[in-house]
């Protein structure tokens, strides 16, 4: 019975000195950033390609000059985020994908703080597109 006992507490401390393996998440990272909107504008890979690099070009009509943001490394499923001055912007997505064509398409839209607008880049009638998530 003294035998029973040690091996369960030996097991019992072994489980809680291991710990966990893998990758940690920080949560309050996540929420930090939901609840901040530290971007407002996601633009989601929902093609088979490699983003080399995702480069929104912004038209600030007030000054008459061009801001360029630059996501890079989006693979299948993955987002490039970016924040974009409240108040509505003609801009221009730009995608480069590895070993691939580029392609642009300008787009119009009204930012605010508190949304996020999302763009989808997919692959239609062997086409690659980009479009605004409905």
């Amino acid at each position: 019975m003294l035998g029973n006992k040690k091996i369960t507490i030996f097991f019992l401390s072994l489980v809680l000195l291991s710990g966990c393996e893998g990758k940690s998440s920080d949560s309050s990272r996540d929420i930090k950033i939901a609840n901040d909107q530290e971007y407002n504008l996601m633009i989601t890979n929902n093609s088979p390609l490699f983003l080399k690099s995702v480069v929104v070009t912004v038209n600030e009509k007030d000054n008459n000059i061009l801001n360029s943001l630059i996501g890079s490394n989006v693979n299948y499923g993955e987002n490039a985020k970016f924040k974009i001055k409240k108040g509505e912007h003609v801009f221009k997505i730009k995608i480069n994908p590895k070993k691939n064509y580029s392609v642009s398409k300008e787009f119009s839209e009204d930012f605010e703080d508190e949304k996020v607008v999302e763009y989808v880049v997919e692959i239609k009638e062997n086409e690659v597109v980009i479009h605004k998530k409905d």
